[in-house]
């Protein structure tokens, strides 16, 4: 294990889902919005390919749709709803951006984000990473 694997404090899920985000700033509505897929995602946050260089300290409101994600959440109806209509919300701060190729590889760190969401999203990544350390 690296120093950076030991470093971080969330497990990763290398998994591309799918992204919707604009930058955070006023006038909101006035923000282009880009789509993208991760790269991985944690419950600390999520790493997405950008078409454009963003810095660090950067805020953006994104929109990731997870399938399955409610079946980690508490409720009573989650098992009756559409894996369509799964997103997680959250506004994300960028960490670092690594360019390449023309795109930019970039680090958010969840700022603000639903407590059931993340503890919904952190019972995924278990499941999954258990999943994938049995293969």
């Amino acid at each position: 294990m690296s120093n950076d694997d030991e470093r971080r404090r969330y497990k990763r899920l290398p998994k591309a889902f799918h992204v919707l985000a604009h930058e955070f700033k006023f006038p909101i509505a006035a923000q282009p919005r880009f789509e993208t897929t991760c790269a991985d995602i944690s419950a600390g946050g999520l790493c997405v390919e950008a078409s454009r260089r963003f810095t660090p300290g950067d805020k953006l409101q994104i929109k990731v749709h997870i399938p399955t994600l409610n079946k980690y959440s508490p409720g009573f109806f989650k098992y009756y709803e559409n894996d369509a209509d799964q997103y997680l919300h959250a506004i994300a701060e960028v960490t670092w951006v690594d360019p390449s190729a023309g795109r930019y590889m970039t680090g958010l760190r969840f700022l603000d984000v639903d407590e059931d969401a993340c503890r919904a999203l952190a019972g995924l990544i278990t499941k999954a990473v258990r999943e994938m350390d049995d293969d």
